[in-house]
């Protein structure tokens, strides 16, 4: 686990949202930090605390919906340069605990397109015998893959932990 969850949020509210984000999260982490990233309306928070801990937190917050626009826990991150680098990380976290996956992928500032890994993400699931469906629809458990740049988080388990 990385301790990191990577939110989006209403662009020009970043600032504002740091500081709420951070008093909100402080009783459950002294030590937690949000960090804001290179593109607007993207914040990394990052805790000693399980990320799927932090982020079903975020999404009960008092926060509003329409200003804390996504939330995914980050269970392995590192560095790509080619889809197959994404897609081994992605088959080592299968959970077989799941019957189906909603697969979402934003590689923000990549060659790589999102429909692109969506597609190559979703044949790999349905490979291993799982039911996967693009961005929205019935699922247990969710595959999201974040990008910025060459870096990469990818979040694969129960959907209850995510809102995309």
């Amino acid at each position: 686990m990385t301790g990191k969850v990577l939110i989006t949020v209403k662009l020009s509210f970043e600032y504002y949202l740091r500081q709420d984000i951070k008093d909100y999260l402080f009783f459950f982490d002294q030590n937690v930090k949000v960090n804001p990233t290179e593109l607007g309306g993207v914040l990394i928070v990052e805790s000693m605390k399980d990320p799927r801990q932090i982020a079903n937190l975020l999404i009960n917050s008092p926060i509003s919906d329409s200003v804390l626009t996504s939330v995914v826990p980050i269970i392995t991150e590192g560095n790509y340069n080619v889809l197959s680098d994404l897609l081994g990380h992605v088959r080592d976290n299968i959970n077989h605990g799941c019957r189906a996956f909603i697969v979402r992928c934003r590689l923000r500032g990549s060659l790589i397109g999102n429909d692109e890994c969506e597609r190559a993400v979703i044949t790999l699931v349905r490979n291993f015998g799982f039911h996967a469906v693009y961005r929205g629809g019935d699922t247990d458990c969710a595959i999201v893959i974040e990008g910025l740049g060459s870096w990469f988080g990818i979040y694969v388990g129960p959907r209850s932990f995510v809102k995309v």
